[in-house]
């Protein structure tokens, strides 16, 4: 539209300036043919200049016609036509040189006029003459033909303007969809949205420009998600291997009693370094419901801290709470902070998901007995291990570090130990 609008008046200025010029230019070939014709019929016997009444154009011969004729002779009008109205002094019109002619649109003599001037040398009593001829045309017709171009032009231009806007944004439509359409598509596979027939690919028939790009996106997916599953498998079997020389060094009685906390270690820092290892987020992760991991989870608290008999509820708005992150990973950051929170409470622990245009938040809140301000930012800090601390908040919450840097989510905790209580915010972007 913007090129519409921009080239469309350009060229109808340089249209309408092409035709202003060959109106100027006919008139000049029109005007000149008049002052031959009137050279023609100009003849001097001796002194005497002989010039018919009413000369060949009938325009010359009609007053308030627009055209008038004059002949000078030694800076003296010796003859005008009948159409002629000026009464000004030829002195103050151009004057050609013998043989030359001049053509001035608008001259300052005559405003809104084009004149015309031929100077021709005439023989008289044995010496030559020169006589200057005069055509000058009123520049009515002139602007009214030049209006009825510009107007016709305009309104035609309009419409081909109107045409031309139509057929760019058809063209630019049937260009724009296709691409529009992957780039939706590209975007839901991105947000996990996207999850046709069980895979998380791109379908859909494109051109043969965007179709290369539809295939080498899916072989990236494809490539991506088996060599996830490939790293999976290869550690799932590092995990089985290590596995079980650890547990016949536990089951070993002839094991040192010093030497067995340091061995319960190392299996918790393969199962620590191992779960870190698999955590993976594909670069299209698909979403799931969050409300059926979140029911599982509590189930198994409940069952867990039967003796507690702590009272945990969840609050949700909506039957639906979809968020893109892997399963597993999904039980494994939600567990371990309501399980900590769990650890911590002394009766009640509430739990709300809510959802806005620009993030998710899940909160978990306990009635426990807090956590220390300076350790609340220890918490949040990568690196930093809680294992020893005993109000609930410790094993797992490494991992659940990890997890919050891998999916870009962000934990704030808000605790105060004099009002007894946590609450663990889960923010998801």
């Amino acid at each position: 539209m913007l090129v519409t609008l921009v080239l469309l008046p350009i060229l109808a200025l340089t249209v309408s300036t092409a035709y202003q010029d060959s109106l100027i230019k006919a008139k000049q070939s029109e005007l000149e043919s008049m002052a031959y014709a009137l050279i023609a019929s100009f003849e001097m016997e001796g002194s005497q200049i002989n010039m018919p009444f009413n000369v060949f154009d009938d325009r010359l011969n009609m007053p308030e016609s627009g055209y008038q004729a004059l002949i000078v002779m030694n800076q003296t009008t010796v003859w005008r036509s009948s159409s002629s109205m000026l009464n000004t002094t030829p002195l103050i019109y151009p004057q050609a040189n013998i043989g030359q002619s001049i053509f001035i649109d608008s001259p300052k003599a005559i405003p809104d006029s084009f004149l015309y001037t031929f100077t021709a040398e005439f023989e008289s009593e044995n010496q030559y003459i020169p006589i200057k001829f005069y055509i000058i045309e009123s520049k009515t017709a002139y602007y009214a033909e030049l209006t009825t171009f510009n107007h016709s032009l305009l309104q035609n231009g309009l419409w081909v303007g109107l045409l031309i806007s139509g057929m760019l944004l058809l063209s630019l439509l049937s260009v724009v969809r296709p691409v529009k359409h992957l780039v939706e598509q590209l975007s839901n596979v991105a947000s996990g949205e996207h999850h046709p027939q069980t895979d998380n690919l791109i379908h859909g028939d494109y051109p043969k420009e965007l179709n290369a790009v539809k295939d080498n996106v899916n072989e990236l997916l494809l490539s991506e998600s088996q060599q996830r599953t490939r790293f999976k498998n290869a550690l799932h079997d590092l995990a089985h291997s290590l596995k079980t020389p650890l547990s016949v060094l536990q089951g070993d009685d002839d094991i040192p009693t010093q030497s067995k906390a340091p061995i319960e270690q190392i299996d918790q820092i393969i199962h620590r370094q191992l779960a870190r290892s698999v955590l993976g987020k594909a670069s299209w992760q698909a979403q799931i419901n969050i409300l059926s991991v979140m029911e599982r989870i509590l189930d198994s608290m409940r069952k867990i801290y039967r003796d507690k008999e702590l009272n945990i509820e969840l609050l949700c708005d909506h039957d639906t709470f979809m968020v893109a992150i892997d399963t597993a990973d999904a039980y494994e950051l939600l567990g371990n902070v309501i399980d900590n929170a769990c650890k911590a409470a002394c009766t009640e622990v509430f739990i709300s998901l809510k959802q806005s245009s620009n993030e998710q938040v899940i909160s978990i809140l306990d009635d426990g007995p807090g956590i220390p301000k300076h350790l609340q930012q220890e918490i949040l800090t990568r690196g930093k291990r809680l294992d020893t601390y005993t109000q609930g908040y410790g094993i797992g919450l490494a991992t659940v570090n990890d997890l919050l840097d891998l999916y870009g989510a962000t934990m704030k905790i808000t605790s105060r130990p004099e009002i007894e209580g946590t609450k663990m915010e889960i923010i998801i972007s």
